[in-house]
Protein backbone atom coordinates (compact mmCIF):
# COMPACT_ATOMS: atom_id res chain seq x y z
CA UNK A 1 0.00 0.00 0.00
CA UNK A 2 1.45 3.36 -0.74
CA UNK A 3 1.49 5.88 1.42
CA UNK A 4 -0.84 8.47 0.14
CA UNK A 5 -3.71 5.29 0.18
CA UNK A 6 -2.28 4.49 4.21
CA UNK A 7 -3.17 8.04 4.84
CA UNK A 8 -5.92 7.82 2.81
CA UNK A 9 -8.05 4.61 3.98
CA UNK A 10 -5.80 3.49 6.91
CA UNK A 11 -5.43 6.47 9.22
CA UNK A 12 -8.39 8.21 8.07
CA UNK A 13 -11.19 5.67 8.05
CA UNK A 14 -9.89 5.07 11.24
CA UNK A 15 -12.62 7.59 12.28
CA UNK A 16 -15.24 6.21 10.69
CA UNK A 17 -15.82 4.40 13.58
CA UNK A 18 -16.08 7.38 15.55
CA UNK A 19 -19.27 6.50 17.89
CA UNK A 20 -22.05 9.28 18.94
CA UNK A 21 -20.36 9.81 22.37
CA UNK A 22 -16.90 10.63 19.41
CA UNK A 23 -14.73 8.53 21.75
CA UNK A 24 -13.80 5.53 19.09
CA UNK A 25 -10.69 7.06 17.22
CA UNK A 26 -9.16 3.78 16.36
CA UNK A 27 -6.79 3.86 13.66
CA UNK A 28 -3.63 2.33 11.75
CA UNK A 29 -1.44 5.31 13.03
CA UNK A 30 -2.05 4.81 16.74
CA UNK A 31 -0.07 2.45 19.03
CA UNK A 32 -2.81 2.22 21.43
CA UNK A 33 -4.97 -0.56 21.37
CA UNK A 34 -8.02 1.38 22.60
CA UNK A 35 -9.35 4.26 21.78
CA UNK A 36 -9.48 7.42 24.16
CA UNK A 37 -12.85 8.09 25.55
CA UNK A 38 -14.95 11.48 24.70
CA UNK A 39 -13.92 14.51 26.24
CA UNK A 40 -15.99 14.84 28.90
CA UNK A 41 -18.64 17.85 28.81
CA UNK A 42 -16.84 21.28 30.13
CA UNK A 43 -18.83 21.70 33.76
CA UNK A 44 -16.86 25.22 33.35
CA UNK A 45 -16.27 27.70 36.20
CA UNK A 46 -18.41 30.46 38.46
CA UNK A 47 -17.36 33.84 37.24
CA UNK A 48 -18.92 37.22 37.87
CA UNK A 49 -17.61 40.33 35.03
CA UNK A 50 -18.49 43.25 36.51
CA UNK A 51 -18.11 47.16 35.55
CA UNK A 52 -18.17 46.40 32.19
CA UNK A 53 -19.29 47.43 28.86
CA UNK A 54 -20.93 44.69 27.74
CA UNK A 55 -22.36 44.75 23.87
CA UNK A 56 -24.57 41.70 23.96
CA UNK A 57 -26.18 41.74 20.99
CA UNK A 58 -28.93 40.36 22.28
CA UNK A 59 -31.84 42.27 20.80
CA UNK A 60 -33.84 41.88 24.08
CA UNK A 61 -31.10 43.80 25.78
CA UNK A 62 -28.04 45.33 23.73
CA UNK A 63 -25.95 46.34 26.59
CA UNK A 64 -25.50 45.57 30.32
CA UNK A 65 -22.92 45.97 32.69
CA UNK A 66 -22.30 42.95 34.23
CA UNK A 67 -23.02 39.11 33.38
CA UNK A 68 -22.88 36.01 36.19
CA UNK A 69 -21.58 32.82 34.83
CA UNK A 70 -22.77 29.65 36.53
CA UNK A 71 -21.29 26.26 35.74
CA UNK A 72 -20.01 27.77 32.24
CA UNK A 73 -23.36 28.91 31.05
CA UNK A 74 -24.92 32.56 31.51
CA UNK A 75 -27.06 32.48 34.87
CA UNK A 76 -27.65 36.42 34.86
CA UNK A 77 -26.93 39.65 32.55
CA UNK A 78 -27.90 42.73 34.34
CA UNK A 79 -25.93 45.40 36.68
CA UNK A 80 -23.06 44.98 38.48
CA UNK A 81 -25.11 45.58 41.57
CA UNK A 82 -27.51 43.01 40.20
CA UNK A 83 -24.74 40.26 39.96
CA UNK A 84 -22.76 41.35 42.81
CA UNK A 85 -25.61 40.42 44.69
CA UNK A 86 -26.00 37.50 43.04
CA UNK A 87 -22.76 36.38 42.35
CA UNK A 88 -21.83 34.32 45.78
CA UNK A 89 -18.74 32.52 45.81
CA UNK A 90 -18.16 33.26 42.40
CA UNK A 91 -14.58 34.83 41.24
CA UNK A 92 -15.20 38.18 40.56
CA UNK A 93 -13.39 39.94 37.15
CA UNK A 94 -13.10 43.77 37.59
CA UNK A 95 -13.26 44.75 34.01
CA UNK A 96 -12.45 48.06 34.57
CA UNK A 97 -15.16 49.82 32.34
CA UNK A 98 -13.52 48.07 29.58
CA UNK A 99 -15.66 46.59 26.58
CA UNK A 100 -16.60 42.86 27.19
CA UNK A 101 -17.94 41.44 23.98
CA UNK A 102 -19.00 37.59 22.78
CA UNK A 103 -16.25 35.00 22.38
CA UNK A 104 -15.12 34.98 18.86
CA UNK A 105 -15.79 32.00 16.77
CA UNK A 106 -14.04 31.82 13.88
CA UNK A 107 -16.17 29.70 11.25
CA UNK A 108 -13.01 28.35 9.08
CA UNK A 109 -9.29 27.60 10.02
CA UNK A 110 -7.12 24.42 10.21
CA UNK A 111 -6.32 25.13 13.90
CA UNK A 112 -4.36 21.44 14.20
CA UNK A 113 -2.53 22.30 10.71
CA UNK A 114 -1.42 25.70 11.34
CA UNK A 115 -0.20 25.33 15.31
CA UNK A 116 1.54 22.13 13.72
CA UNK A 117 3.29 24.60 10.86
CA UNK A 118 4.46 26.56 13.25
CA UNK A 119 6.11 23.61 15.50
CA UNK A 120 7.81 21.80 12.86
CA UNK A 121 7.75 23.47 9.58
CA UNK A 122 10.26 25.89 8.25
CA UNK A 123 9.12 29.77 7.88
CA UNK A 124 9.92 31.00 4.42
CA UNK A 125 7.28 33.52 4.15
CA UNK A 126 8.08 36.96 1.92
CA UNK A 127 8.18 38.70 3.64
CA UNK A 128 10.55 38.48 5.57
CA UNK A 129 12.37 36.58 2.85
CA UNK A 130 13.21 38.64 0.11
CA UNK A 131 14.97 36.42 -2.24
CA UNK A 132 15.22 32.79 -3.25
CA UNK A 133 19.13 32.89 -2.35
CA UNK A 134 17.79 33.78 1.35
CA UNK A 135 15.72 30.97 1.70
CA UNK A 136 18.11 28.28 0.63
CA UNK A 137 19.87 29.84 3.88
CA UNK A 138 17.26 29.37 5.76
CA UNK A 139 16.79 25.58 4.54
CA UNK A 140 20.25 24.90 4.78
CA UNK A 141 20.10 25.79 8.88
CA UNK A 142 16.88 23.15 9.17
CA UNK A 143 19.05 20.96 7.17
CA UNK A 144 22.14 21.20 9.72
CA UNK A 145 19.77 20.79 12.46
CA UNK A 146 17.29 17.74 10.97
CA UNK A 147 18.45 14.01 10.68
CA UNK A 148 19.59 12.57 7.76
CA UNK A 149 15.87 11.16 6.01
CA UNK A 150 13.95 13.66 7.92
CA UNK A 151 11.32 15.40 6.35
CA UNK A 152 12.22 19.33 6.06
CA UNK A 153 8.73 21.21 4.80
CA UNK A 154 8.64 25.07 4.38
CA UNK A 155 4.98 27.01 4.66
CA UNK A 156 5.34 30.30 2.74
CA UNK A 157 2.97 33.63 1.55
CA UNK A 158 0.71 33.08 -1.54
CA UNK A 159 2.28 34.03 -5.20
CA UNK A 160 6.16 33.30 -3.94
CA UNK A 161 7.18 33.99 -7.20
CA UNK A 162 5.97 37.87 -6.88
CA UNK A 163 7.69 38.39 -4.15
CA UNK A 164 11.38 37.10 -4.35
CA UNK A 165 13.77 39.21 -6.86
CA UNK A 166 14.28 35.68 -8.80
CA UNK A 167 10.71 36.58 -9.71
CA UNK A 168 10.25 32.69 -10.02
CA UNK A 169 10.20 29.74 -8.17
CA UNK A 170 12.15 26.74 -7.13
CA UNK A 171 13.37 24.29 -9.56
CA UNK A 172 14.08 20.49 -7.99
CA UNK A 173 17.55 20.89 -8.74
CA UNK A 174 17.72 24.32 -6.66
CA UNK A 175 16.29 22.39 -3.89
CA UNK A 176 18.74 18.94 -4.91
CA UNK A 177 21.33 21.80 -3.98
CA UNK A 178 20.21 22.24 -0.33
CA UNK A 179 20.19 18.29 0.61
CA UNK A 180 19.66 15.13 -1.30
CA UNK A 181 19.48 13.19 1.81
CA UNK A 182 16.55 15.33 3.08
CA UNK A 183 13.02 15.26 1.44
CA UNK A 184 12.55 19.12 1.31
CA UNK A 185 8.95 20.09 0.03
CA UNK A 186 7.51 23.91 0.11
CA UNK A 187 4.31 25.31 -0.26
CA UNK A 188 3.46 28.80 -1.86
CA UNK A 189 0.31 28.76 -0.16
CA UNK A 190 -0.89 25.51 0.54
CA UNK A 191 -2.29 24.75 -3.37
CA UNK A 192 1.19 25.21 -5.34
CA UNK A 193 4.12 23.06 -4.39
CA UNK A 194 7.72 22.82 -4.86
CA UNK A 195 10.19 19.85 -3.86
CA UNK A 196 13.41 18.18 -4.21
CA UNK A 197 14.06 14.47 -5.24
CA UNK A 198 13.76 13.00 -2.41
CA UNK A 199 10.74 15.11 -1.81
CA UNK A 200 8.98 14.00 -5.01
CA UNK A 201 9.91 10.33 -4.01
CA UNK A 202 8.88 10.57 -0.65
CA UNK A 203 5.66 11.90 -1.36
CA UNK A 204 5.16 8.88 -4.09
CA UNK A 205 4.99 10.98 -7.34
CA UNK A 206 8.45 10.45 -9.13
CA UNK A 207 7.49 8.00 -11.15
CA UNK A 208 4.91 8.92 -14.07
CA UNK A 209 3.45 5.99 -13.85
CA UNK A 210 2.23 7.78 -10.27
CA UNK A 211 -1.65 7.37 -9.88
CA UNK A 212 -2.56 11.25 -8.91
CA UNK A 213 -5.73 12.65 -7.78
CA UNK A 214 -8.03 14.08 -10.40
CA UNK A 215 -7.05 17.93 -10.20
CA UNK A 216 -3.68 17.50 -9.24
CA UNK A 217 -0.51 18.16 -11.38
CA UNK A 218 3.14 17.19 -11.56
CA UNK A 219 5.11 19.03 -14.13
CA UNK A 220 8.10 16.60 -15.86
CA UNK A 221 10.64 17.26 -18.07
CA UNK A 222 11.21 15.56 -21.48
CA UNK A 223 12.86 12.54 -19.89
CA UNK A 224 9.69 12.47 -17.49
CA UNK A 225 11.45 13.35 -14.10
CA UNK A 226 9.60 16.03 -12.24
CA UNK A 227 10.62 19.53 -12.48
CA UNK A 228 9.93 20.45 -8.89
CA UNK A 229 6.47 22.00 -9.38
CA UNK A 230 3.42 20.78 -8.68
CA UNK A 231 0.16 21.40 -7.72
CA UNK A 232 -2.70 19.94 -5.37
CA UNK A 233 -0.12 17.43 -3.60
CA UNK A 234 -0.22 18.92 0.17
CA UNK A 235 -2.59 15.41 1.25
CA UNK A 236 0.55 13.50 0.35
CA UNK A 237 2.98 14.59 3.18
CA UNK A 238 3.01 12.22 6.42
CA UNK A 239 1.02 13.18 9.11
CA UNK A 240 2.52 14.24 12.29
CA UNK A 241 1.48 11.53 15.53
CA UNK A 242 -0.62 12.16 18.17
CA UNK A 243 1.89 13.41 20.49
CA UNK A 244 3.52 15.52 18.30
CA UNK A 245 -0.06 17.35 17.30
CA UNK A 246 -0.74 18.00 21.42
CA UNK A 247 2.49 19.36 21.78
CA UNK A 248 2.34 21.79 18.55
CA UNK A 249 -1.43 22.39 20.11
CA UNK A 250 -0.21 23.21 23.21
CA UNK A 251 2.91 25.35 22.65
CA UNK A 252 1.06 27.37 19.74
CA UNK A 253 -2.73 27.47 20.11
CA UNK A 254 -2.47 30.36 22.87
CA UNK A 255 -0.69 32.83 20.66
CA UNK A 256 -2.83 32.16 17.82
CA UNK A 257 -6.21 31.45 18.84
CA UNK A 258 -6.97 31.78 22.82
CA UNK A 259 -4.96 35.37 22.78
CA UNK A 260 -6.80 36.75 20.21
CA UNK A 261 -10.44 36.11 21.74
CA UNK A 262 -11.48 33.12 19.50
CA UNK A 263 -13.54 30.72 22.04
CA UNK A 264 -14.75 28.71 19.13
CA UNK A 265 -13.11 27.39 15.82
CA UNK A 266 -14.21 25.11 12.92
CA UNK A 267 -11.49 23.81 12.07
CA UNK A 268 -10.23 20.77 8.88
CA UNK A 269 -8.14 18.41 10.58
CA UNK A 270 -5.10 17.40 8.17
CA UNK A 271 -5.52 13.69 9.86
CA UNK A 272 -7.26 11.28 12.27
CA UNK A 273 -4.60 11.54 14.76
CA UNK A 274 -5.19 15.51 14.27
CA UNK A 275 -8.68 14.78 16.28
CA UNK A 276 -7.55 12.46 18.76
CA UNK A 277 -4.49 14.86 19.99
CA UNK A 278 -7.78 17.41 20.45
CA UNK A 279 -9.82 15.19 22.15
CA UNK A 280 -6.99 14.26 24.48
CA UNK A 281 -5.81 17.48 25.11
CA UNK A 282 -9.59 18.77 25.68
CA UNK A 283 -10.20 15.40 28.27
CA UNK A 284 -6.97 16.51 30.27
CA UNK A 285 -7.87 20.10 30.26
CA UNK A 286 -5.15 21.53 28.38
CA UNK A 287 -6.86 22.90 25.38
CA UNK A 288 -8.81 26.38 26.15
CA UNK A 289 -10.73 26.16 22.84
CA UNK A 290 -14.33 24.93 21.20
CA UNK A 291 -13.83 22.81 17.78
CA UNK A 292 -16.12 21.80 15.20
CA UNK A 293 -14.02 19.39 13.23
CA UNK A 294 -14.79 19.22 9.97
CA UNK A 295 -13.71 15.93 7.85
CA UNK A 296 -11.99 16.21 4.63
CA UNK A 297 -13.35 13.77 1.82
CA UNK A 298 -11.83 11.83 0.93
CA UNK A 299 -8.53 12.43 2.77
CA UNK A 300 -9.33 11.95 6.14
CA UNK A 301 -12.12 10.12 5.50
CA UNK A 302 -13.71 8.47 2.46
CA UNK A 303 -17.42 9.29 1.75
CA UNK A 304 -18.64 5.63 2.43
CA UNK A 305 -17.16 5.99 5.60
CA UNK A 306 -18.27 9.06 7.02
CA UNK A 307 -21.51 7.70 6.45
CA UNK A 308 -21.33 4.34 7.48
CA UNK A 309 -19.62 6.03 10.88
CA UNK A 310 -23.06 7.41 12.27
CA UNK A 311 -22.29 10.80 12.62
CA UNK A 312 -24.29 13.43 12.20
CA UNK A 313 -23.24 17.62 12.24
CA UNK A 314 -23.51 18.11 16.29
CA UNK A 315 -22.09 15.05 17.72
CA UNK A 316 -20.37 16.23 20.30
CA UNK A 317 -20.66 18.19 23.75
CA UNK A 318 -19.49 21.78 24.59
CA UNK A 319 -15.71 21.18 23.55
CA UNK A 320 -15.85 19.17 20.86
CA UNK A 321 -18.52 18.53 18.10
CA UNK A 322 -18.64 16.42 14.67
CA UNK A 323 -19.38 19.82 11.95
CA UNK A 324 -19.81 17.57 8.40
CA UNK A 325 -17.20 17.17 5.66
CA UNK A 326 -15.02 19.24 3.64
CA UNK A 327 -14.96 18.51 -0.15
CA UNK A 328 -12.94 20.36 -2.74
CA UNK A 329 -14.25 20.99 -5.52
CA UNK A 330 -11.61 22.31 -7.15
CA UNK A 331 -8.48 23.56 -5.86
CA UNK A 332 -6.29 26.22 -7.04
CA UNK A 333 -7.68 27.33 -9.94
CA UNK A 334 -4.56 27.50 -11.30
CA UNK A 335 -1.80 25.89 -13.17
CA UNK A 336 0.80 27.15 -10.70
CA UNK A 337 2.10 29.22 -13.51
CA UNK A 338 -0.30 31.56 -12.96
CA UNK A 339 -2.97 30.52 -15.27
CA UNK A 340 -6.24 29.87 -14.57
CA UNK A 341 -7.25 26.47 -14.93
CA UNK A 342 -10.55 24.88 -13.57
CA UNK A 343 -8.46 22.19 -11.71
CA UNK A 344 -12.01 19.83 -11.05
CA UNK A 345 -11.80 16.95 -8.75
CA UNK A 346 -15.11 15.36 -9.16
CA UNK A 347 -17.37 15.36 -11.92
CA UNK A 348 -20.76 16.69 -11.56
CA UNK A 349 -22.89 13.17 -10.90
CA UNK A 350 -20.15 12.71 -7.96
CA UNK A 351 -20.53 16.02 -6.62
CA UNK A 352 -24.74 15.51 -6.62
CA UNK A 353 -24.23 11.68 -5.06
CA UNK A 354 -22.27 13.32 -1.97
CA UNK A 355 -24.04 16.09 -1.20
CA UNK A 356 -27.22 14.27 -1.43
CA UNK A 357 -26.18 11.67 0.72
CA UNK A 358 -25.02 14.26 3.30
CA UNK A 359 -27.93 16.27 2.71
CA UNK A 360 -29.85 12.92 3.72
CA UNK A 361 -28.01 11.84 7.04
CA UNK A 362 -27.77 15.25 8.42
CA UNK A 363 -24.50 16.19 7.17
CA UNK A 364 -23.29 20.24 6.58
CA UNK A 365 -21.00 20.44 3.65
CA UNK A 366 -18.47 22.84 2.83
CA UNK A 367 -17.79 22.97 -0.36
CA UNK A 368 -14.02 24.52 -1.27
CA UNK A 369 -13.95 26.48 -5.17
CA UNK A 370 -11.47 28.64 -6.94
CA UNK A 371 -13.21 29.00 -10.32
CA UNK A 372 -16.80 30.29 -11.53
CA UNK A 373 -16.93 26.62 -13.46
CA UNK A 374 -16.87 24.47 -9.31
CA UNK A 375 -18.89 27.22 -7.86
CA UNK A 376 -21.64 26.36 -10.36
CA UNK A 377 -20.80 22.65 -9.91
CA UNK A 378 -21.58 23.13 -6.02
CA UNK A 379 -24.83 25.54 -6.57
CA UNK A 380 -26.06 22.29 -9.11
CA UNK A 381 -25.49 19.60 -6.80
CA UNK A 382 -26.96 21.44 -4.02
CA UNK A 383 -30.46 21.95 -5.83
CA UNK A 384 -29.77 18.36 -6.85
CA UNK A 385 -30.27 17.21 -3.12
CA UNK A 386 -32.80 20.22 -2.18
CA UNK A 387 -35.25 17.90 -4.99
CA UNK A 388 -34.55 15.34 -3.81
CA UNK A 389 -34.01 15.25 -0.24
CA UNK A 390 -36.63 16.95 1.97
CA UNK A 391 -34.24 17.99 5.13
CA UNK A 392 -33.39 21.57 5.34
CA UNK A 393 -29.59 21.93 5.42
CA UNK A 394 -27.05 24.82 5.35
CA UNK A 395 -24.44 24.10 3.16
CA UNK A 396 -21.50 26.11 2.72
CA UNK A 397 -19.20 27.79 -0.96
CA UNK A 398 -15.66 28.04 1.11
CA UNK A 399 -14.18 31.41 -0.89
CA UNK A 400 -16.94 31.95 -3.25
CA UNK A 401 -21.05 32.72 -3.37
CA UNK A 402 -20.08 36.13 -2.26
CA UNK A 403 -20.65 37.52 -6.36
CA UNK A 404 -22.77 37.85 -8.93
CA UNK A 405 -26.08 39.71 -8.97
CA UNK A 406 -28.47 40.04 -6.01
CA UNK A 407 -31.10 37.99 -8.15
CA UNK A 408 -28.26 35.49 -7.94
CA UNK A 409 -27.45 36.46 -3.94
CA UNK A 410 -31.16 35.66 -3.37
CA UNK A 411 -31.09 32.30 -5.38
CA UNK A 412 -28.27 31.15 -3.36
CA UNK A 413 -29.54 32.31 0.07
CA UNK A 414 -33.04 30.85 -0.66
CA UNK A 415 -30.89 27.28 -1.52
CA UNK A 416 -29.81 27.24 1.80
CA UNK A 417 -25.83 28.01 0.84
CA UNK A 418 -23.96 30.24 2.74
CA UNK A 419 -20.60 32.12 1.31
CA UNK A 420 -17.49 32.04 3.33
CA UNK A 421 -15.07 35.26 2.95
CA UNK A 422 -11.66 35.85 4.64
CA UNK A 423 -11.96 39.54 5.05
CA UNK A 424 -8.28 41.85 4.45
CA UNK A 425 -6.84 44.90 3.51
CA UNK A 426 -7.11 45.82 0.29
CA UNK A 427 -9.78 45.03 -2.87
CA UNK A 428 -8.32 41.36 -3.82
CA UNK A 429 -7.07 41.53 -7.66
CA UNK A 430 -7.71 44.79 -7.56
CA UNK A 431 -11.96 44.30 -7.58
CA UNK A 432 -14.34 45.54 -5.67
CA UNK A 433 -14.41 43.68 -2.66
CA UNK A 434 -16.64 41.51 -0.43
CA UNK A 435 -19.88 42.99 -0.87
CA UNK A 436 -20.49 42.88 3.37
CA UNK A 437 -23.23 45.01 3.46
CA UNK A 438 -25.34 44.12 0.86
CA UNK A 439 -24.99 40.66 2.12
CA UNK A 440 -26.30 41.60 5.34
CA UNK A 441 -29.61 43.79 4.10
CA UNK A 442 -30.13 40.59 1.83
CA UNK A 443 -30.12 38.67 5.34
CA UNK A 444 -27.92 36.74 3.58
CA UNK A 445 -24.95 35.89 6.23
CA UNK A 446 -21.72 34.78 4.94
CA UNK A 447 -19.84 32.72 6.81
CA UNK A 448 -16.76 35.04 7.84
CA UNK A 449 -13.40 33.27 8.30
CA UNK A 450 -9.64 33.48 9.12
CA UNK A 451 -8.76 30.51 6.96
CA UNK A 452 -5.87 29.76 9.31
CA UNK A 453 -3.33 27.02 7.92
CA UNK A 454 0.14 28.75 8.60
CA UNK A 455 0.69 30.31 5.07
CA UNK A 456 0.13 33.64 5.99
CA UNK A 457 1.47 35.02 9.36
CA UNK A 458 -0.88 36.72 11.66
CA UNK A 459 -3.99 35.67 9.53
CA UNK A 460 -5.96 34.33 13.36
CA UNK A 461 -6.47 37.76 14.45
CA UNK A 462 -10.24 37.82 14.62
CA UNK A 463 -10.37 42.01 15.28
CA UNK A 464 -8.03 42.51 12.56
CA UNK A 465 -10.58 40.65 10.72
CA UNK A 466 -13.49 42.71 12.04
CA UNK A 467 -11.42 46.09 11.58
CA UNK A 468 -11.21 45.00 7.59
CA UNK A 469 -14.80 44.89 7.75
CA UNK A 470 -15.54 47.94 9.02
CA UNK A 471 -12.82 50.03 7.57
CA UNK A 472 -12.91 51.23 3.84
CA UNK A 473 -10.27 50.60 1.85
CA UNK A 474 -9.12 54.70 2.00
CA UNK A 475 -9.16 53.89 5.73
CA UNK A 476 -6.71 51.12 5.64
CA UNK A 477 -9.53 48.41 5.63
CA UNK A 478 -10.85 45.87 3.47
CA UNK A 479 -14.25 47.10 1.61
CA UNK A 480 -15.51 49.59 -0.31
CA UNK A 481 -17.24 52.69 1.46
CA UNK A 482 -20.33 51.58 0.39
CA UNK A 483 -20.28 48.17 1.75
CA UNK A 484 -19.01 48.59 5.08
CA UNK A 485 -20.69 47.45 8.12
CA UNK A 486 -20.99 49.33 11.39
CA UNK A 487 -18.89 47.35 14.35
CA UNK A 488 -21.19 45.36 15.42
CA UNK A 489 -23.17 43.97 12.87
CA UNK A 490 -19.04 43.19 11.71
CA UNK A 491 -18.51 41.42 15.09
CA UNK A 492 -22.04 39.75 14.65
CA UNK A 493 -20.18 38.20 12.08
CA UNK A 494 -17.50 36.70 14.07
CA UNK A 495 -19.70 35.76 16.77
CA UNK A 496 -23.23 35.61 16.64
CA UNK A 497 -23.73 34.91 12.54
CA UNK A 498 -20.97 32.32 12.46
CA UNK A 499 -22.44 30.54 15.26
CA UNK A 500 -25.69 30.30 13.42
CA UNK A 501 -23.86 29.26 10.39
CA UNK A 502 -22.88 26.30 12.36
CA UNK A 503 -26.32 25.41 14.02
CA UNK A 504 -24.95 26.34 17.28
CA UNK A 505 -26.47 29.91 17.86
CA UNK A 506 -28.44 28.74 20.92
CA UNK A 507 -25.22 28.11 22.68
CA UNK A 508 -22.70 30.74 21.31
CA UNK A 509 -22.45 34.55 19.66
CA UNK A 510 -24.19 36.66 22.05
CA UNK A 511 -24.05 37.48 25.61
CA UNK A 512 -27.95 35.57 26.84
CA UNK A 513 -28.87 33.70 29.90
CA UNK A 514 -28.62 30.29 29.06
CA UNK A 515 -25.45 30.40 26.30
CA UNK A 516 -21.74 29.72 26.79
CA UNK A 517 -20.01 32.12 29.29
CA UNK A 518 -17.59 32.94 26.12
CA UNK A 519 -16.33 36.14 26.36
CA UNK A 520 -13.32 38.63 25.13
CA UNK A 521 -11.79 42.01 26.89
CA UNK A 522 -10.97 44.35 24.72
CA UNK A 523 -8.17 46.90 25.21
CA UNK A 524 -10.64 50.21 24.00
CA UNK A 525 -14.26 51.10 22.87
CA UNK A 526 -14.75 49.78 20.30
CA UNK A 527 -17.54 52.60 19.57
CA UNK A 528 -15.06 55.67 19.77
CA UNK A 529 -13.29 57.03 17.07
CA UNK A 530 -13.33 56.04 13.31
CA UNK A 531 -13.31 52.46 12.40
CA UNK A 532 -9.84 52.92 11.20
CA UNK A 533 -8.74 53.07 14.83
CA UNK A 534 -10.42 49.06 14.99
CA UNK A 535 -6.62 47.86 14.03
CA UNK A 536 -5.46 49.32 17.46
CA UNK A 537 -8.23 47.52 19.48
CA UNK A 538 -6.76 44.23 21.07
CA UNK A 539 -7.89 41.50 23.31
CA UNK A 540 -6.59 41.81 26.89
CA UNK A 541 -8.56 39.06 28.59
CA UNK A 542 -10.57 35.60 26.75
CA UNK A 543 -12.87 33.97 28.90
CA UNK A 544 -14.18 30.40 28.06
CA UNK A 545 -16.92 28.83 30.39
CA UNK A 546 -16.27 31.43 32.58
CA UNK A 547 -12.89 30.74 33.03
CA UNK A 548 -10.26 33.23 32.38
CA UNK A 549 -7.68 31.39 30.15
CA UNK A 550 -5.83 34.29 28.82
CA UNK A 551 -5.03 37.95 30.26
CA UNK A 552 -2.75 40.29 29.25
Amino acid sequence: MKRRDFVKYGAALGTAFAASDVGALLTEQSSSAAAPPAAPPASGGDLAVVNAKILTLDVKRPRAEAALVRAGRIALVGSTQDVRAAAGRAQVFDAAGRTVVPGFVDAHCHMEVATSAAAYMVSVHTPPHTSLAGIKETLRKKVASTPKGGWIIGRGSFNLENNVTEKRLFTREDLDAVSQDHPIVLFSGRHVTMANTAGFKGMHLWERDSTIERGTIVYRDEAGAPTGLATEVYYHLPAYSVDEVKRAIKTHVRDMFTAKGTTTVYSVPFSANDIRANLELQRAGELPLRIRNYYHVPHTISFEGLLGSGLISGTGNDMWRFGGMKLFVDGLGGDGRGNRLADLKWTQEELNHMVTGATAEGIQVWMHIASDQAEQMAVNAVTEARRRVSRPMIHRIEHGGSGGSIERLRQLRDLGIRPSITPNRGRAGGRGGPRYRTLVQENYHPAVITDTTGTTLGSSDVMFKIACIAASVEEGGGAQKEETLPFEDALRLFTLWNARVGYEEADKGSIEVGKLGDFAVLSRDPLAGSPARLFDTKVQTTILGGSVVFQQ
